[in-house]
């Protein structure tokens, strides 16, 4: 079978086999380089918006962070925790080793809820997790800057451990 190649695609080719920059040949066929880059930007936000889940482990449990969500100056964030054994774990919030955000200037939000299932509470809640069962945790942290759109660090802190959550997003 023979291929017919005009000029325009064998440049094309020669300049991908080189590594010469795309925008360049774009810009040959006509689109304007802040086109692409308005098309790469806009799918790079969409996907800082669209989170991945973090996951978080130590010797006792892993959990994996499915959200945090700002309502006013609330933010909720929920947490699917697998024990791995049958125990009683006790969140913490709002006492000596608590559940905290920490933002990129340094600031620090403790946590002012616990909620797992229908039960809600300040300061602390205990609740059995059977191994390797999912259960969801929310926490929420009030008065939280409306500019505020990342944090830098979350940590659940439980009496035996804690989780550490590096870069979370806030949606909503």
């Amino acid at each position: 079978m023979v291929y017919r190649t005009s000029v325009f695609g064998l440049l094309a080719l020669t300049l991908l086999v080189s590594g010469v920059s795309v925008s360049a040949s774009q810009r040959m066929t006509g689109v304007r380089e802040s086109q692409v880059n308005d098309g790469i930007n806009s799918r790079r936000d969409t996907q800082l918006l669209a989170q991945q889940p973090i996951f978080s482990e130590n010797k006792y449990f892993s959990g994996v962070l499915q959200s945090c969500t700002r309502s006013g100056s609330s933010v909720k964030c929920s947490v699917v925790i697998r024990s791995k054994e049958d125990t009683k774990i006790t969140i913490l919030c709002q006492d000596q080793d608590v559940t905290k955000l920490y933002d990129a200037f340094g600031n620090l939000y403790l946590c002012s809820q616990i909620q797992i299932g229908n039960r809600k509470e300040e300061g602390r809640i205990s609740s059995r997790f059977p191994q390797g069962a999912p259960v969801k945790v929310t926490l929420t942290f009030n008065n939280i800057p409306s500019q505020i759109r990342e944090f830098d660090t979350f940590e659940l802190h439980t009496h035996i451990s804690f989780l550490r959550f590096p870069n979370v997003k806030i949606s909503g």
